[in-house]
C-alpha cells in the first residue's frame, strides 16, 4: 500500500482502551516513542488490533503542529519532543522536519508561523498531534 501521509511510524500495541464508541490505542515505537490513536471499535475489530501486535501510525503532515518551549498543556495526547533537522520554506507554507529519535515527524505550517515562532534547524520543538488524526495500518 502506498499513502500521501508523510508520517509513518512503526509502533506495537501498549493497551487497548476500549469506550462507548471509540478505542483509545497507546501505541510505542522501538525507541520508547508513545503514541496515541483514537480509532472506532468497529475498526478494532474488523482489523482483529490486540496487545503486543505490530501496527503502522501515520498522520498527515498539515495535521501536525509546532510548539516551543515548555510542553504546552493541550488536550492533544501526542506532544512529541525533537529538534528541527530542516526547514523547507515555500510561497505560503514551510515544511518542518523534526528528529525524534530515530523518526521524523513532519509538519506543514504557515510562514508566518515559523517567523513568529522563530523556528530554525538544529532548534528544540514539540510535535503536537490529536490522537482523532493517528491511523492504523497492519
Amino acid at each position: 500500500m502506498q499513502i500521501s501521509a508523510r508520517n509513518q511510524i512503526k509502533a506495537t500495541i501498549v493497551e487497548i482502551e476500549e469506550g462507548a464508541v471509540n478505542s483509545v490505542l497507546l501505541l510505542e515505537n522501538a525507541q520508547g516513542m508513545k503514541l496515541g490513536a483514537s480509532i472506532t471499535n468497529t475498526s478494532v475489530l474488523n482489523m482483529g488490533l490486540k496487545v503486543a501486535e505490530q501496527v503502522v501510525c501515520f498522520f498527515k503532515a498539515s495535521n501536525v503542529l509546532i510548539a516551543t518551549g515548555e510542553m504546552p498543556s493541550i488536550s492533544a495526547r501526542n506532544k512529541l519532543s525533537g529538534t528541527i533537522k530542516e526547514i523547507k520554506t515555500g510561497a505560503v507554507n514551510s515544511e518542518v522536519i523534526l528528529s525524534i529519535g530515530s523518526d521524523e515527524i513532519v509538519s506543514v505550517i504557515t510562514n508566518d508561523a515559523v517567523n513568529e515562532l522563530k523556528l530554525s534547524k538544529g532548534e528544540k520543538a514539540i510535535a503536537i498531534i490529536k490522537a482523532s488524526e493517528v491511523m492504523i495500518a497492519k
